[in-house]
């Protein structure tokens, strides 16, 4: 336990690093340091693309909202390997309930990996009381957090808060979960580790945004039949145009266009002058693809199934169900197994760890419409597989007398099938 190793003077909480140790004391700075690299075009951190790119945030809302949502469930190990929820255990209400006097276990969780899925590091604070439990867990904003190596090796945490100033944490009292590591220090979010792609998008974004803030005027050319120049009794008839006429020319028409962003007034053209659109051959409808592409990649990134985010094109009922368990196995189980294991390793002791497991409860977002559900009851309790107690209690229904067996309803007890009844 860190309480332990902090008295026989393992570690220290000293504000100032010890010599050899490598300190990172800017929050941000160890997101740079271990974070992506600049793509080709202009660099886009993470709380940018989620700005910018809608897809993105929306990646980040399924994901740690579903995780929070999820029970966490508290479960000891059986003599035979199996699992039996222990609701009785102190972690039990801090990751389910209240972890502390200020937050609910929604926020709190939410609020973890929302920064691993954005930064690639999610941090909780953990309390632990007089006989080394952990009391109570509190929330840090990624922000808010330095991390140092120490000479032997292990972490401490530098937390600078406005109300609080800056405070020092060993690794036994904070909970650091991260994503896909270079060094095993600091995570890498999805989002740095695509930097390129998203980059693309978020340069996609702000096109977009620079057209919708220019009235979607198109490219325009002027044209004339004549061209003018200066003279000492003004504008005649020439083969050439003065300086002087084509700068008042020019002025004019781009006041005139500027005015046409906010005022759809007619633009009025003199000297048999004539307007007409460049034509981009394609251009809007290549860029709405690219647009749409790039959006396609982000969702990809984070393993979320297009029509999750609302860009599958075409769905019907049958690939919409098939996309929803994809969701689950393929997104929401890696991350359940990430926040689960960290939560293991932290929270736990060694002894701890082989009596306990926490592991998200998966079976809601898995059970699918009624008659599936039904007919996955039916096919468990048959297979002797799952009890009928079981199967009401995946729905949420009380037991009954006699459901715990796990007789096949469906034998006779020497294993012969029985005769249907005559009517």
């Amino acid at each position: 336990m860190g309480f332990l190793r902090r008295l026989i003077g393992l570690e220290t909480r000293s504000v100032e690093a010890p010599a050899g140790g490598i300190p990172v004391r800017d929050p941000r700075l160890a997101e740079l340091l271990f974070g992506s690299r600049f793509n080709r075009g202009r660099y886009a951190t993470p709380d940018e693309a989620l700005s910018a790119v809608g897809t993105a945030a929306r990646c980040v809302d399924i994901i740690s909202q579903s995780l929070a949502a999820l029970p966490l469930v508290v479960s000891r190990i059986t003599a035979d390997g199996g699992r039996e929820p222990a609701p009785d255990h102190y972690l039990h209400g801090l990751l389910n309930q209240v972890p502390n006097g200020q937050s609910t276990s929604f926020n709190l969780r939410e609020g973890l990996v929302r920064d691993v899925a954005t930064v690639g590091n999610g941090y909780l604070r953990q309390e632990i009381d007089g006989r080394g439990r952990v009391s109570a867990l509190f929330y840090i904003p990624r922000p808010w957090v330095g991390v140092e190596r120490l000479p032997n090796g292990r972490l401490r945490y530098r937390v600078t808060s406005p109300a609080h100033g800056t405070q020092l944490y060993t690794a036994d009292e904070v909970v650091h979960c991260r994503y896909a590591s270079r060094d095993g220090i600091m995570g890498v979010g999805p989002l740095e580790w695509a930097g390129m792609a998203v980059g693309l998008a978020v340069e996609h974004s702000h096109l977009s945004h620079e057209q919708a803030t220019g009235g979607l005027l198109p490219f325009l050319s002027f044209e004339t039949d004549a061209t003018f120049m200066e003279t000492n009794n003004g504008n005649s008839p020439t083969g050439d145009m003065g300086d002087m006429a084509f700068k008042r020319l020019k002025d004019q028409l781009t006041e005139r266009v500027e005015k046409m962003r906010y005022s759809k007034s007619p633009l009025l053209l003199e000297g048999g002058l004539t307007a007409k659109p460049i034509s981009t051959t394609g251009q809007e409808a290549q860029f709405h693809e690219h647009r749409l592409t790039s959006m396609e990649d982000i969702a990809r990134i984070f393993g979320v199934p297009l029509s999750v985010v609302g860009l599958g094109r075409n769905s019907s009922y049958g690939s919409l169900a098939e996309e929803s368990r994809a969701l689950v196995q393929n997104c929401l189980t890696p991350w359940a197994r990430r926040i689960e294991q960290e939560l293991m390793r932290s929270l736990l002791t060694a002894e701890g760890r082989r009596q306990y497991a926490i592991e998200h409860d998966l079976s809601g977002l898995l059970r699918g419409d009624p008659a599936a559900r039904f007919a996955m009851y039916r096919e468990g309790i048959e297979a002797t597989i799952l009890s009928p107690n079981e199967a009401r209690r995946m729905e949420g229904m009380r037991p009954r007398e006699g459901g715990d067996s796990f007789n096949n309803p469906n034998t006779t007890p020497g294993g012969l099938a029985q005769e249907p009844a005559a009517f």
